[in-house]
């Protein structure tokens, strides 16, 4: 994530194009050529999201103030992901199948109460009080909706429809650790960053995206993860501000996240047990 207040990336914003045009055009090629293949297809699709990412945060560099990130910028750049991913579904026509449905297609809504228990500990922090201006606020609230909402079109949408075929839990790991995996674009986002946050982002990430894909499946939407998502990664943002991005992890603090994380990820698979690949419709 790379929004104003952060330096941009230290590396040469030309390196830093030419390697996310080089992931695209590698992406591009895989997802031509391997429709059939889904694991192939599902990397293929992975690798698209970054590279358009890294490739646009290097292009737009030279377009504004050096040592700077602004709101234009980050919104365009999220932008392009968001296009990529909404040109496949249509190229596919899998708008429905990846889980946006209209609700009196929503199964399980009692599920709905687990994305609350997951909001629950985020949303705790909110008694120290938001302390962004209403502006920002807006505008970070909006980034954080397309860019939490792209990763979910990417690996709860396209991912998990990609790889049903084989089976229902496959599906929500090999999703969930593509997912994790993308979170190497923030390598590329801003020189802030810490290296063992980013690490730590894979990790935690990957496990609860076992989660969210047991929750979009059972439910066949992806409107409540979108939901789910935008609010874990917004609250934090809104009380911490960037110091939520950038602080240094702890010992402790990974391991109760992990701890935090795993069992939820133990729900999401619990949440498909006994679940066949006609759970998509």
């Amino acid at each position: 994530m790379a929004i104003p207040g952060l330096a941009p990336s230290s590396l040469d914003w030309r390196l830093q194009a030419t390697i996310g045009v080089l992931t695209v055009a590698v992406a591009i090629g895989l997802l031509v050529r391997n429709r059939e293949r889904a694991l192939i297809f599902a990397i293929a699709v992975s690798l698209l999201e970054v590279g358009l990412l890294i490739a646009g945060r290097g292009l737009t560099r030279p377009f504004v103030q050096p040592g700077h990130i602004t709101w234009l910028q980050s919104y365009f750049v999220i932008l392009l992901p968001a296009a990529g991913g909404a040109a496949i579904l249509t190229w596919l026509g899998w708008w429905r199948a990846a889980g946006f449905t209209p609700p009196r297609q929503w199964r399980r809504l009692r599920v709905l109460w687990l994305l609350g228990l997951l909001l629950l500990l985020p949303a705790l922090s909110l008694f120290r009080g938001i302390h962004l201006d209403s502006t920002t606020a807006i505008l970070l609230t909006g980034y954080v909706v397309l860019a939490t909402g792209t990763e979910e079109l990417f690996y709860r949408g396209i991912i998990v429809r990609a790889t049903i075929e084989y089976g229902v839990v496959p599906a929500a790991l090999i999703s969930s650790v593509l997912f994790g995996a993308s979170h190497v674009n923030n390598f590329f986002a801003s020189s802030a960053l810490d290296p063992l946050t980013i690490l730590e982002q894979i990790w935690f990430a990957a496990v609860i995206g076992v989660f969210l894909a047991g929750v979009r499946l059972r439910m066949n939407a992806i409107w409540p993860t979108m939901a789910a998502h935008a609010a874990w990664d917004m609250l934090p943002l809104l009380v911490y501000g960037l110091s939520a991005l950038t602080h240094r992890p702890t010992i402790g603090g990974f391991w109760f996240a992990t701890g935090f994380s795993a069992v939820f990820a133990a729900i999401g698979l619990l949440l498909l047990r006994g679940a066949k690949r006609s759970i998509i419709e």
